[in-house]
């Protein structure tokens, strides 16, 4: 028995000793690193100034839709002004050829005057005359060929005139249409150069913000490891002095304390009971208080006690990132067949991993109060192909 005791102690001695390093280890851990304040506010700065370019290019590009609309009206006009000069042409041309044919007709007229010695006058025509008949026909005639005269000679005056307009018109519409294309052209380039420096600028802003964004993702990263690693020091430390503690209480009782983790089978059931020391704080089925139908049983117990799988199986999820998980904190599921499952809720720390293969009673987790909890507990659930079904059935 001196020997027994004698081993005992040196053991509660050890873990004495590694529970106080344990301790000390997670009291001078470093603090998880801060994201850089000046990298912050740079970002913010470059945020916003990248929504004020973006604001900007939004700007421009209302302003280029409105250019190319007018470009659009001033090509519109610009085939006016060609269909016109095509006209003004047509015209032209027209008054051309029949200057060609007034130009032998004047011709003629100006040879027979001359051969008739000048223009006739009307006593050259009296005395020319053999009787009052031939007076009449030779002044009437006379008068007709000086009135053709006057209006073939009219008629190419009016037909110079009217291609000189229609020149004159041709030039003025095709220099409008033409400088007005020039200048909304000019002006959908400029407005297209500024819009690609600046998007150039956004690109390079979008850059640096992914750079900041990424350094302070490998930032969380570390302080989130460096946090689990402390509280993973602080379990492995409050468990260590815990063994300490059992293993002093046992030898003062005279008895041989047993090693926590180890194997709990307890009840008769299909299940063995998953928290023996726990205590029902809330039952299946639905609720008054919160007026919610409660899928599984509440066994409370403290902080830390150990619960143990209800039958052996393989576990299909497991999460110990203390988040909030949809309400169900830290938590287990494990597989045990013919669409049986069961489901451990709120743990304050998770002993098995996804795809570990687990024995009934085997000591998989420690009662806690994360995700939706009001005080430590078990939540014990069980399911048929998806659907929670009453524990106390398989109990």
């Amino acid at each position: 028995m001196h020997n027994v005791e004698h081993v005992i102690l040196s053991g509660t001695r050890k873990a004495a000793c590694v529970a106080l390093s344990l301790l000390l280890a997670v009291f001078c851990m470093p603090a998880a690193p801060q994201a850089f304040a000046a990298d912050t506010a740079r970002k913010e700065a470059l945020q916003e100034q990248s929504q004020q370019i973006m604001s900007r290019i939004d700007e421009l590009q209302t302003q280029l839709n409105q250019v190319q609309a007018n470009l659009a009206d001033a090509e519109w006009a610009h085939e006016q002004a060609v269909d016109a000069m095509n006209e003004a042409q047509d015209r032209m041309n027209a008054a051309q050829k029949r200057l060609d044919e007034l130009e032998p007709q004047l011709n003629e007229q100006a040879v027979a005057l001359y051969k008739n010695g000048g223009a006739l006058s009307f006593l050259d025509v009296i005395m020319g005359s053999t009787s009052f008949e031939e007076f009449l026909t030779t002044w009437n005639l006379m008068e007709r060929v000086a009135n053709q005269a006057a209006e073939l000679i009219q008629e190419s005056k009016d037909v110079r005139a009217e291609a000189d307009a229609a020149r004159a018109e041709y030039a003025a519409q095709e220099k409008i249409a033409a400088d007005e294309m020039a200048r909304q052209e000019a002006l959908s380039n400029e407005i297209t150069a500024t819009q690609q420096s600046l998007n150039e600028e956004i690109a390079g802003i979008t850059t640096e913000i992914a750079e900041i964004e990424a350094q302070e993702e490998a930032e969380a990263e570390e302080a989130r490891r460096a946090a689990e690693a402390a509280a993973a020091a602080q379990a492995a430390a409050e468990e260590a002095a815990k063994k300490a503690a059992e293993a002093a209480a046992a030898i003062a009782r005279g008895e041989t304390p047993s090693s926590v983790g180890e194997t709990v089978d307890t009840g008769s059931g299909v299940f063995c009971n998953p928290c023996p020391s726990g205590t029902l704080s809330s039952g299946f089925g639905y609720r008054d208080f919160d007026a919610s139908f409660h899928r599984g049983i509440d066994l409370a117990a403290p902080e830390g006690t150990p619960y143990y799988a209800a039958e052996a199986g393989t576990v299909i999820y497991a999460t110990y990132d203390g988040g909030y998980n949809g309400g169900a904190g830290n938590w287990i599921v494990i597989s045990h067949g013919n669409g049986l499952v069961t489901k451990y809720m709120h743990s304050s720390a998770v002993y098995v991993s996804v795809g570990q293969q687990v024995t009934r009673g085997q000591n998989i987790g420690a009662v806690g109060n994360t995700g939706n909890s009001f005080g430590a507990h078990l939540h014990f659930q069980v399911e048929v192909n998806g659907t929670a079904v009453s524990p106390w059935t398989y109990l």
